[in-house]
């Protein structure tokens, strides 16, 4: 007999992905996505860390906020020290990072990552209006087979029209599940980054070639979700998973 395909690929956190072919598969297309680029390794959300993470991954995810001087701050959390991101400027965030080159984290042109990114804008601490600046930095640099996702659901879909990217909404709640199958109903491009456990719910009901499941770092949990022929699969840890693949046959 024929020897088996391979296995698909995955995708990002700084997600990555490796797109496995439909047609030989009958799987579907599956991402596996990279966390903040290899972030056991090099510091969260660095250029270094998401470039390398092309390695193992088609994409890498980075959370991105909005400095006062409007530059694009690949950073995870609203405050640094006790200072709110939008409130510093990127000299003084310097100052509040010693040890930790500034370059690496401040994003000034799409070229400096070198592949397909989901870009994760993060809201919470944000002000309104600079919600809104924040959202149109990031749809103006964006490319085709980007995404753009937020926990922020208000906000990213009233920005989609000016979104040339692909573009979705991230869930953690079991009752997210319901208002995400309505808004399926009626936008067909909408993606759904959805919190690993909600996928076992019996509330689950999104489409699964549209859905993200984070963040996945168990070999068993791993190969499961593979086989359900989601999306992407969203892991910290790319290289254990793309090594673990090699191993298997699915």
């Amino acid at each position: 007999p024929p020897p088996p395909p391979p296995p698909p690929p995955f995708f990002f956190q700084a997600q990555a992905a490796i797109r496995d072919a439909q047609e030989s598969r009958g799987l579907g297309d599956v991402y596996k996505r990279q966390h903040r680029g290899l972030p056991n390794v090099y510091i969260e959300n660095s250029l270094e860390g998401l470039n390398k993470a092309f390695t193992f991954c088609e994409y890498v995810e980075t959370d991105v906020r909005l400095t006062k001087d409007n530059s694009l701050l690949l950073f995870h959390d609203p405050h640094i020290n006790e200072y709110l991101i939008e409130e510093l400027t990127v000299s003084e965030i310097e100052s509040l990072l010693p040890g930790v080159s500034v370059e690496q984290i401040v994003l000034e042109s799409r070229d400096q990552i070198k592949g397909k990114v989901n870009f994760e804008i993060k809201t919470e601490g944000t002000s309104p209006g600079v919600i809104d600046i924040l959202f149109q930095k990031v749809s103006s640099i964006s490319q085709n087979e980007d995404i753009i996702s937020s926990f922020n659901w208000e906000a990213l879909l009233s920005f989609k029209e000016i979104i040339t990217s692909k573009y979705g909404i991230i869930m953690n709640n079991e009752d997210d599940l319901f208002e995400a199958k309505a808004l399926s109903n009626h936008d067909d491009q909408l993606l759904f980054m959805v919190e690993k456990g909600l996928i076992n719910s019996r509330n689950f009901d999104l489409p699964k070639d549209k859905t993200s499941a984070w963040t996945v770092n168990d070999e068993n949990e791993f190969k499961r979700l593979m086989e359900m022929g989601l999306f992407g699969i969203i892991t910290d840890i790319p290289d254990t998973m793309q090594l673990y693949l090699s191993l298997i046959h699915i």
